[in-house]
Formats: C-alpha cells, structure tokens, sequence
C-alpha cells in the first residue's frame, strides 16, 4: 500500500499537468488553422482511401471545434458525416451510429435557434452528402426542418419546396420510390414552372 507521501507526489504531478495543458490551450492564439490544415488533409486521405489516417485527422478535428472558442457548427457537423462515413466503410457500424447520433443533436439544438444560416447550412449537408445507414434515421430529423422551414417562411414558399426536393433526394437513396414521387410533386405543386409562350 503507498505512503501518504506517494498519494500526495501523484495528486501534485497529475495536478500539474492538468494546469500545464490548460495554460497551453489559453495560450494558444487560435486552433482555426490547424483545424482547417486537419480537415484538408482528411479529405485528401479519404480521396486516396487512406481511412485510417483521415479519421484520425477528421476527429482531433472534431475535437478541437468543440471548444467554445473553436466553435463552428458548420464544420462540426461535416466532420460528424465524414467520420460516420469512413466509420461505416470500415465496418464500424456502431461507431458511425454515434457519429449519425451526435450530427442528429447538433442539428436539433441548432433549429430551436431558427436561424436562417442553419438552414442553409442543414440543406446544405443534405444536398452534398451521403449518409448510408443513417439514411432513416436523417430523413426523420429533416421532417423537422420542413416544419420550422414551414413555420418560418410560409407553406408555400421557395425553401419549402427545396426541403422537398431534397426530401425526394433523400427518400431516393433508401429505396423509396413512392414517397420520392410525392414530394417532388408537392415541390412543384408550391413552385410551378413557368409558363413559356
């Protein structure tokens, strides 16, 4: 059993530590270069199949733009897709189900703010990328931004009837054909095409 002596020596050594590595983050000026250096690279590696190295880079990433001072919801939701991705292409389904998991709570804690950015940035992710196995569960959630989108700017208005078309885009992707075809009809249904003559 250790002395006193050796439980205090340890208590101050871990405790040192802790307050080194917190000046070091105070001391920092900004991450934002380094976070910008990880995500170009994980791109690069995720292009060049070298998955293992670009989620590395994809998550020290992440981590770092979850400091309040780093904060960028925009880029943290695009390394959550990219980290569910590459962790569904290399067989870690439960993995990329916590990455579908943690991309569904930051989209949700960012509607309740209704702010426009957030729903370009949301309809945005939507358009660019691909969710595999969340597929499901990303369609639920977008259901969602239809409503505020709805609320917000009206039932019949332009956003809406890009939310349905990438509803459509959506519903393509996991085979639902049916569902696919009524909302590319309720899209057009809210913005005609125009008569040509």
């Amino acid at each position: 059993m250790p002395d006193i002596m050796h439980l205090v020596i340890a208590a101050l050594a871990v405790g040192g530590t802790i307050i080194a590595l917190f000046s070091m983050r105070k001391g920092k000026k900004s991450d934002k270069v380094e976070i910008e250096g990880l995500l170009s690279s994980a791109l690069l590696e995720q292009h060049a199949s070298k998955f293992e190295e670009a989620l590395q880079n994809y998550d020290r990433a992440r981590m770092l733009l979850e400091f309040p001072e780093n904060r960028d919801e925009a880029k943290l939701a695009s390394c959550l897709i990219h980290l569910a991705e590459l962790y569904e292409k290399t067989g870690n389904f439960a993995a990329a189900k916590e990455m579908h998991n943690k991309l569904i709570r930051l989209w949700e804690k960012q509607l309740k703010s209704l702010d426009e950015t957030t729903l370009i940035d949301i309809d945005f992710a939507m358009t660019h990328n691909e969710f595999g196995s969340g597929t499901s569960q990303v369609i639920d959630f977008y259901d969602k931004v239809v409503a505020v989108k709805e609320k917000r700017f009206g039932e019949r208005s332009s956003e809406v009837a890009d939310s349905y078309l990438i509803m459509a885009k959506l519903l393509r992707v996991i085979g639902e054909k049916e569902s696919a075809d009524l909302a590319e009809q309720r899209a057009a249904e809210i913005r005609p095409k125009p008569n040509r003559s």
